[in-house]
């Protein structure tokens, strides 16, 4: 119903039911931010700051795969994000009467598109330049998975925020990535000095 003045029977026979159509909604999935920490600008990869919900990411690095070393790094990796998605529901009937509870199915839908969407991932990619391609993905994805149950919901945005690797390795990965990085300055300074 519109804007304005409606009729209804009193309670036992008839009950208001109010949906927010023009309102964005939005839902987590993944890591859940820590309210407590909400106005800290920078945190730290290595400080507690959320509820880890750990994802698995494939590692296609060469490089690291390829060598006979035992400890050389698995083809997977695990991924701390946290996923914000915002929707808005554009056909109420079908938001009511498709399904019990079409949050909760939107929700465990988005969960399902993410880890899928992940697992074919690569680590160093979503980490870096992949970022932005992978929230069209999954925002395109998860969009194909409501409309297959007709939920009437439009998936506005999905973002990719808060990547990092778990809190318990993320020293250690700090530790390659930063030798990684004093290698490069070293064969360049050594190019330089040419």
């Amino acid at each position: 119903l519109g804007p304005g003045g409606h009729l209804k029977w009193p309670w036992p026979i008839d009950k208001v039911y109010r949906y927010r159509t023009e309102q964005v909604q939005s839902f987590i999935v993944g890591s859940q931010p820590d309210p407590a920490l909400a106005n800290q600008k920078v945190i730290l990869w290595t400080t507690v700051h959320a509820k880890e919900e750990n994802f698995v990411v494939a590692n296609r690095d060469q490089n690291l795969l390829s060598t006979n070393d035992v400890a050389a790094t698995p083809a997977v990796s695990l991924l701390t994000v946290s996923i914000p998605v915002q929707f808005q529901i554009t056909n109420l009937v079908d938001w009511v009467y498709q399904v019990e509870n079409a949050t909760n199915l939107l929700e465990s839908l988005a969960t399902r598109e993410v880890v899928r969407y992940l697992a074919g991932a690569d680590f160093g990619g979503i980490m870096s330049h992949e970022r932005g391609a992978a929230a069209d993905a999954l925002r395109d994805r998860i969009q194909n998975a409501a409309d297959g149950y007709k939920l009437g919901a439009k998936i506005l945005f999905v973002g990719l925020q808060d990547i990092h690797p778990p809190q318990k390795v993320a020293g250690d990965y700090e530790k390659v990535v930063g030798a990684g990085q004093t290698k490069l300055a070293a064969i360049l300074a050594a190019q330089a000095d040419d």
